[in-house]
C-alpha cells in the first residue's frame, strides 16, 4: 500500500512539474513594436524636437522600453530581431532631453539657422549619442506599460541639442531606435534612419 501511495505521488510530481515548465515555454513571442513617428528619413535641426509616437504589443505582457539615438556614419545596420547594445558615447548630452507638448526646444528656429553656416564650416564638430529609459518618459506624464498587453505613447517630442559643450553635431543619418522587452525577458526593435541638419532646407550631408 505504501509503495503504491508513493508511486502515485511520484506520477502527480512529475505530471505538476511538467505542467509548470510546459507554462513557462508557451511565452515565446516577442513583444511587437511599432514606430509611427518620426518618419524614415525625417530631417530634424539641432535645437528643434522630433516627434515620438510608438505602440507596444506582447501576447501576454509588457515590461519596458527604452530609445536610442546613435550615428550611422559607419554603416553599420541593425538586423531585425538581434537587439544590440545601446552605447554610451563622451558626447552624451545632459537631462532627460525630453519635451512636454506645447514646450519649445531651447533654441529657436532663428538662433539655429543663424548657427547653420558657422557649424557646418566648423572643423570640430560632435556624434550626438543618447539613450532616454522608460522612467525618463514616465516623469513627463506617460504611464508605465509593465503589466500591459497594448500601450503606446503618444505625441511626446524627443529635443536635440543646438551643440554639445560648444561644438556642433555632426550632420548626416543616424539611427533611432525603440527598443521593449516582455515579462518574460525577450526583446524587440524597431530602428529607421533620420538625419540631423543644421540646414533648414534639410539637405543631407
Amino acid at each position: 500500500m505504501e509503495k503504491k501511495w508513493i508511486s502515485a505521488c511520484g506520477v502527480f510530481l512529475g505530471v505538476f512539474l511538467f505542467a509548470a515548465c510546459e507554462k513557462v515555454s508557451l511565452d515565446n513571442e516577442k513583444p511587437v513594436v511599432t514606430v509611427t513617428g518620426p518618419a524614415v528619413d525625417e530631417v530634424v535641426m539641432p535645437g528643434s524636437a522630433l516627434h515620438f509616437e510608438v505602440e507596444f504589443t506582447d501576447n501576454e505582457a509588457l515590461a519596458s522600453y527604452k530609445v536610442n539615438i546613435h550615428g550611422a556614419f559607419d554603416g553599420h545596420t541593425h538586423d531585425a530581431g538581434i537587439a544590440g547594445t545601446a552605447r554610451k558615447s563622451h558626447a552624451e548630452s545632459s537631462g532627460t532631453g525630453l519635451a512636454g507638448d506645447g514646450m519649445r526646444a531651447a533654441a529657436t528656429d532663428k538662433e539655429v539657422q543663424a548657427q547653420g553656416a558657422a557649424t557646418r564650416a566648423a572643423a570640430d564638430s560632435v556624434t550626438f549619442e543618447r539613450t532616454w529609459l522608460e522612467r525618463d518618459f514616465v516623469a513627463l506624464g506617460e504611464t508605465p506599460i509593465a503589466g500591459k498587453k497594448q500601450a503606446a505613447v503618444a505625441h511626446r517630442h524627443i529635443v536635440i541639442p543646438a551643440t554639445i559643450n560648444g561644438l556642433p553635431l555632426r550632420e548626416g543619418h543616424y539611427h533611432f531606435t525603440v527598443y521593449c522587452t516582455d515579462r518574460a525577458g525577450q526583446e524587440s526593435f524597431v530602428s529607421r534612419e533620420i538625419v540631423l541638419s543644421y540646414d533648414p532646407a534639410g539637405h543631407r550631408h
